[in-house]
């Protein structure tokens, strides 16, 4: 079972007692529902085989995970066997864990980095700021209607571009090059581009042209949308 929030052994077991798989296993589940909610990780041996986890994108690069959030905003993956227990559907789960993120704080100043593109960087408080891609339209208050390119360089982070022209998609450049500022020396959550658009994440194949301006490649979903936006 993995324990998030990159707190001490000693705080974890403070804030949920020696038992976490008890306590929560004997939580009720109405209970429960108001603390589901989302991160983004990586996948690897720190999660359980058992772990209720969701690829994003075809490589699976990132997944969404599923969590309890508890005392001291520390996290706890939730494992299928909890879901008997509690009698939820994964359906249900994704669905509460993603609306639950309201309620989650988050700041960042929108950046307007030429006319009529803006910047946006989700910050996480007390949730980490990268979850916010599961509500990203509602979150920056843009209906999205093109979609917007995203990085989440780490995982209090999020950087979102929305797509209202094509001038915008050719600052794919900028928007990466400050993904990468914010990881310096360490590993990156995802080093990527994505396009998120209604609800789906795609990968972005990126070509560097110079060292300021990269082209994108997606799917043929991803050109259809492009080409249909105003040039300017």
């Amino acid at each position: 079972m993995a324990l998030f929030r990159r707190q001490s052994r000693s705080q974890q077991n403070t804030a949920w007692g020696q038992d976490v798989r008890g306590v929560l296993m004997s939580t009720p589940p109405e209970r429960i529902r108001q603390n589901l909610r989302l991160m983004i990780g990586r996948p690897g041996p720190h999660l359980d085989a058992r772990s209720v986890v969701w690829p994003l994108g075809v490589r699976g690069e990132i997944v969404a995970v599923a969590c309890v959030k508890g005392p001291d905003d520390t996290a706890v993956t939730i494992e299928t066997p909890m879901l008997q227990q509690w009698g939820m559907a994964l359906e249900d789960v994704w669905l509460q864990a993603a609306t639950n993120l309201r309620m989650e704080g988050f700041g960042g100043t929108p950046m307007e980095i030429s006319p009529g593109a803006t910047l946006h960087s989700l910050l996480g408080q007390s949730w980490p700021g990268s979850s916010q891609l599961f509500r990203l339209g509602e979150a920056i208050g843009d209906p999205l209607r093109a979609g917007a390119l995203v990085c989440a360089p780490v995982d209090n982070c999020l950087l979102a571009l929305p797509l209202n022209s094509q001038r915008t998609v050719g600052m794919a450049g900028f928007v990466l090059k400050t993904a990468q500022a914010l990881t310096r020396d360490q590993q990156p959550l995802s080093a990527g581009m994505f396009w998120w658009h209604e609800g789906i994440l795609e990968e972005l194949e990126v070509e560097w042209k110079g060292p300021e301006h990269a082209s994108l490649t997606g799917s043929a979903r991803f050109g259809q949308v492009v080409r249909a936006l105003p040039q300017q």
